[in-house]
């Protein structure tokens, strides 16, 4: 597979263009919504450019009742930008679409909205190379660490994980002042009882 295909620049416009009925929801979840699992298996064979397949790797059922709206219209926005031409017939990548929706994505939505892929530039490019990533694609002009870096910059789930740790950092340094605080009035009570 030619690096030179994958321009993040390119493939973050395509996205952009996401036409509107890719964010309904899933029929899975609104019965107007769109057919999530139909567009899938879709995907993968406009993926692997053979369109009589019948065998697709996808959620159990049990699975698929616990993915939420929001992740599902993530997913809805991946299918546009896996419309891209560098995306058709490329049969190398089909095995690792599993991992990018239903276990990359379904972190990243925790914390983006849905919108944010498409109108948001830093959002839309963390989406292309996570699913760069996913595929073991190293975009165009980027070397292999280079790619890594550009990916956990833009992580919402790493940036999330760093948010979370500087806030626990901040309590445990607040509880130990006050600690201090409540220390320092009990000996002054002590001193000032036995006066």
């Amino acid at each position: 597979m030619p690096m030179s295909k994958y321009d993040v620049f390119e493939l973050v416009t395509h996205l952009r263009k996401c036409p509107d009925i890719y964010l309904e929801p899933s029929s899975l979840i609104e019965n107007e919504g769109l057919n999530s699992i139909a567009l899938v298996c879709d995907t993968y064979r406009i993926v692997c450019n053979d369109f009589l397949k019948k065998e697709f790797k996808k959620p159990s059922d049990f699975n698929l009742a616990y993915i939420g709206d929001n992740h599902w219209r993530a997913i809805h926005i991946s299918i546009w930008l896996l419309s891209h031409r560098n995306f058709i017939n490329s049969a190398l990548i089909e095995d690792k679409l599993y991992n990018f929706w239903f276990e990359e994505l379904s972190e990243a939505s925790l914390y983006v909205k849905f919108k944010e892929w498409i109108s948001d530039d830093e959002r839309a490019e963390e989406m292309v190379r996570l699913l760069l990533d996913c595929c073991e694609i190293i975009p165009d002009g980027e070397n292999q660490d280079e790619a890594a870096d550009k990916l956990s910059s833009l992580s919402s789930a790493d940036r999330q994980k760093v948010l979370k740790q500087s806030y626990e950092a901040h309590e445990r340094i607040m509880n130990i002042k006050r600690e201090m605080a409540e220390k320092k009035a009990r000996e002054a009570a002590n001193t000032y009882g036995r006066e």
